[in-house]
């Protein structure tokens, strides 16, 4: 069971209808009601009953179950889906269930059941890595092995350090654990995992196919969530940043996505870089030069599994706070990459750098072909993005060749260089004139519909961000009065109140969890039986109440501000 069996489709009507006062008309099997996303005159917002989906054909408007569409009409603001998925989502379930739909206990069952179903694939996973790891050492390993420790150059320790291990034919991890059918590791999470498929004779098999390289995949928190594998008898015919699931002719193959794993996710490498106290990260392209780097001490560094950079990986980098330092593969392919990654990094302002150098290669040929003091002078070389961008346009436009095409190129890079978040007008105009040959003057004409989007002027953000600040002081006081006075706890727990911060709700429960641990059960029974509230013949109480009402008087208002300030906004 998940959070959308919790509503049937004729629950999710009668919310709509009796708590949001949709008024519902039907067309089709479809229900159809005003969008409150836009100026809606003519009923474009669909419901289809069977799937539990709603959709805009107006604005375009989607959400996949009541719970995100119940979340974006009370904050149409939230436009980030992994606000919603990890926020608004639980803060609307809990809302919901206090309408009487469902129970908080369904909700604690459902959430219980994801957190040991996620345990058991990690623990599924972590055995399934054991497996493939013991085949790299016995006989059946052999080709595989003296692939990584001759070819690779790759020792035992690193081979551990990354938890390489190989197949051994595409039966074993079938053979050893589906059929077995244990209660452990259930028939059904193979399949969920796609580590195990049925085929065509209905009989269970393995995705990895025979004498293969398996390299686990592992998630921000360090615990293992898939497998890729790469197929030996390929590898000195191509470049090492393959990306297909095609198992018969690609050189790297990975376990397809399931429900709680996509790998546009996952940036290979990045529960070990975000721990490294280095203020910068390098952003890489395949498993090997990640491994390569790492025989260097190098540990702060990334790998995209690809060339293309995806908006939950922009997120991750984005998280680490450090400086992205760019390189990628020297061939056209990579260029174009580190072009169009830089482009998305400076336009979420994240700070960014290029390594400079001219092979043809990727990071890990120049680990090999050159001694730890030259591949450190090599990552200290580098390159302002914009001007890597300049200089990149500039090439592929061939200006030396055909001058006339300047006005065109000149008009392309301000119309991309606008969108960026920095001033860097006169570098542009500096720069442009001495590629061109065209004086500045002759340029400047092109900068007069220049405007720059400078975060420092958007009024509303900055009120929005100031204001959420606020309310996280309040929070914070509230969690300290609460750890250091049980009755401060049990007057907030009468309240049940959401806080918007994940560490504050950590401490909350850590809180919750110690004040009705044994040492505190029998007065944490007394209080809550008795219906703990303040009354006028308990003064201390009373006091301690007049505190907290305080508090989230102050957060009630300060959000009641921001949606006032928003409707303003859109009027």
């Amino acid at each position: 069971m998940n959070y959308k069996d919790l509503l049937n489709a004729n629950d999710i009507l009668h919310l709509l209808t009796n708590k949001l006062n949709f008024i519902p008309k039907q067309k089709g099997r479809s229900i159809f009601f005003l969008c409150p996303f836009h100026a809606d005159k003519n009923p474009s917002l669909s419901f289809e009953p069977h799937w539990k989906i709603f959709t805009c054909f107006s604005c375009g408007f989607k959400a996949n179950n009541i719970f995100i569409f119940w979340a974006k009409y009370k904050n149409p603001n939230l436009i980030n889906e992994e606000e919603l998925k990890e926020f608004e989502i639980k803060k609307t379930l809990v809302e919901i269930s206090k309408l009487g739909y469902f129970s908080k206990e369904e909700l604690q069952i459902i959430e219980q059941k994801k957190e040991e179903n996620k345990d058991r694939l990690s623990e599924l996973f972590s055995l399934v890595k054991d497996v493939y790891q013991h085949n790299l050492f016995t006989r059946s390993g052999e080709k595989v092995l003296d692939y990584l420790q001759n070819k690779r150059q790759i020792d035992r320790k690193l081979i551990g350090k990354f938890f390489l291990g190989c197949s051994i034919n595409n039966k074993q991890i079938s053979n050893l654990l589906f059929l077995q059918k244990s209660d452990s590791f259930p028939p059904k999470d193979l399949l969920f995992t796609n580590l195990v498929s049925i085929n065509n004779n209905n009989q269970a098999c393995d995705f990895f196919l025979t004498q293969q390289l398996i390299i686990p995949l592992v998630d921000s928190e360090g615990k293992i969530v898939s497998f890729a594998a790469r197929k030996i008898e390929l590898a000195s015919k191509s470049n090492d940043n393959g990306s297909s699931t095609d198992k018969s002719f690609s050189k790297y193959v990975y376990l397809p996505n399931y429900q709680q794993y996509h790998k546009s996710s996952l940036l290979y490498n990045y529960s070990i870089a975000k721990k490294t106290r280095e203020e910068e990260c390098y952003l890489v392209e395949g498993f090997f030069d990640i491994i390569s780097l790492a025989k260097l001490g190098i540990e702060n560094c990334v790998a995209l599994l690809g060339t293309n950079l995806s908006e939950e990986q922009i997120k991750l980098l984005g998280k680490l706070k450090k400086r992205i330092i760019l390189f990628l593969d020297g061939d056209k392919s990579g260029r174009e990459a580190t072009i169009n990654i830089s482009i998305k990094l400076l336009l979420r302002e994240i700070e960014c750098e290029i390594i400079k150098y001219k092979y043809e290669g990727d990071p890990d040929d120049i680990c090999h072909q050159f001694d730890k003091e030259i591949v450190h002078n090599i990552l200290q070389e580098r390159d302002n993005p914009y001007l890597f961008i300049l200089n990149y346009y500039f090439t592929s436009w061939k200006l030396k060749e055909n001058p006339q095409r300047n006005s065109r190129f000149i008009r392309e890079i301000v119309s991309l260089f606008q969108k960026f978040k920095i001033n860097i007008r006169n570098f542009l105009i500096e720069k442009l004139s001495l590629l061109t040959k065209l004086d500045k003057k002759e340029i400047e004409p092109y900068f007069v519909n220049y405007k720059f989007l400078f975060p420092a002027f958007d009024v509303h953000s900055l009120l929005v961000t100031h204001c959420n600040e606020m309310i996280q002081e309040k929070e914070n006081k509230i969690i300290s009065l609460c750890a250091q006075q049980r009755d401060f706890w049990l007057l907030v727990n009468t309240i049940e109140y959401f806080f918007s911060d994940e560490s504050n709700r950590e401490n909350y429960r850590n809180i919750h969890n110690y004040y009705i641990s044994s040492s505190y059960n029998k007065s944490f029974l007394n209080s809550m039986n008795s219906n703990f509230q303040p009354n006028e013949k308990n003064k201390t109480t009373l006091s301690l109440w007049k505190i907290i009402s305080t508090f989230f008087q102050l957060i009630n208002n300060i959000k009641k501000f921001i949606i006032l300030n928003y409707e303003q906004q859109n009027e």
